[in-house]
């Protein structure tokens, strides 16, 4: 069900808002009205203020969505589908069709919606600056001040190493690229996220009490409250499942493509993984009709495109029999001990009355991943 509404796509992507940004537009500009933009620019008329506060709320929506399709642009690049930007109470989300692949790209996409944040308070900086050497409007200035002052502060506040922000998620990926373990780094990640924020909520405790600063704290007590609701969701997420180590292998194989025939063509053979994008080899029937050899999908970039169609698939295949057998019952860790982890290997599911799948040592390692750290 969906709890925003859609306002349309900016570069393709689909931008929504949430019900709970009209309650924080509705405070924002009566900050800036009757606060920010009179201590700034004073002695203008009330409309005056209310008139830059609703530019200011306009202002501060286009930041967020800056800042979010610059999350958005450098994923897509990475090869990361951005399926929408949200904006809602406590600013925007870009929601991406799963994760990087790498803990380069992860950094790269996390780093971008501050970089992007920065941008625009340099450009609103520059343009109080011109506004005010042609001797402009002051309450104009004051929220272009405003505007690269809000920029900033958003820049800095995702960059605390806390994930999910977009500093927990660059710390993540700096400790992923040192363990090569994407799990492990999201629960130290996700750890300290929680630490920081038990501390905001302590820090906002102490400016709502003793220090007499309500609205400060009260809004650092719900940012520090979400952040740890958040981050204790993804250490949970990221925890051991060690009972995935007694399921059986049949879960985890790959369907093999129909097998060819000796004489087939390697234009088949293309098409045929062309279907099926997840297989790694396809196999080859004996001159008996029985399948004896395999295909893999690396040499059909042997064989040159002009020439696929009259090569027969006979001449790249390879011996089936050099793989090792598996049952489809066999636990994953009965599997891995016989065949080891971290290896590159291949796998027949057999099951007594034929070949059922294959199983590859990627999809077991991936498995092995959640299950232990």
């Amino acid at each position: 069900m969906r709890t925003h509404l859609r306002l349309g796509r900016l570069l393709g992507v689909p931008i929504g808002v949430n019900g709970g940004v009209l309650v924080v537009s509705v405070l924002l500009a009566f900050s800036l009205a009757e606060v920010s933009l009179p201590n700034i620019a004073p002695r203008f008329p009330t409309s005056a203020y209310w008139f830059g506060a609703f530019l200011g709320v306009i202002g501060f929506m286009v930041s967020l969505v800056g800042h979010e399709l610059g999350h958005s642009y450098v994923a897509q690049r990475n090869g990361v589908h951005v399926v929408e930007i949200t904006l809602w109470l406590f600013g925007g989300v870009a929601k991406l069709e799963g994760d990087a692949d790498d803990p380069g790209a992860e950094f790269r996409i996390a780093a971008a919606g501050p970089a992007m944040s920065m941008v625009m308070a340099v450009i609103a900086g520059v343009g109080a600056w011109g506004i005010d050497r042609f001797d402009g409007s002051r309450v104009l200035i004051g929220l272009l001040i405003w505007l690269a002052a809000i920029n900033v502060v958003l820049a800095v506040s995702n960059l605390l190493p806390a994930f999910p922000l977009d500093g927990g998620r660059m710390l993540r990926a700096f400790l992923w690229r040192r363990s090569g373990r994407k799990r492990p780094a999201t629960r130290m990640a996700s750890m300290i996220g929680q630490v920081l924020a038990v501390a905001m909520v302590v820090g906002a405790i102490v400016l709502f009490f003793p220090l007499g600063d309500r609205w400060s704290g009260a809004w650092i007590f719900a940012l520090g409250l979400f952040l740890f609701v958040a981050a204790r969701s993804q250490w949970k997420d990221a925890a051991d499942q060690p009972e995935l180590l007694h399921h059986p292998v049949g879960e985890l194989q790959r369907e093999l493509p129909t097998p060819l025939g000796p004489g087939a063509p390697v234009a088949e053979l293309e098409r045929l993984f062309a279907a099926h994008p997840r297989a790694v080899f396809v196999p080859v029937l004996d001159d008996r009709g029985a399948v004896g050899a395999l295909v893999t999908r690396d040499a059909v970039a042997r064989i040159p495109p002009a020439h696929r169609g009259s090569v027969p698939v006979r001449s790249l295949a390879e011996p089936l029999v050099a793989l090792p057998r598996v049952h489809p019952t066999e636990s994953v860790e009965s599997v891995v001990g016989r065949l080891g982890r971290g290896r590159s290997w291949w796998a027949l599911v057999v099951d007594g009355r034929g070949v059922e799948g294959v199983l590859c040592s990627e999809d077991v390692d991936a498995v092995l991943d959640v299950a232990t750290s």
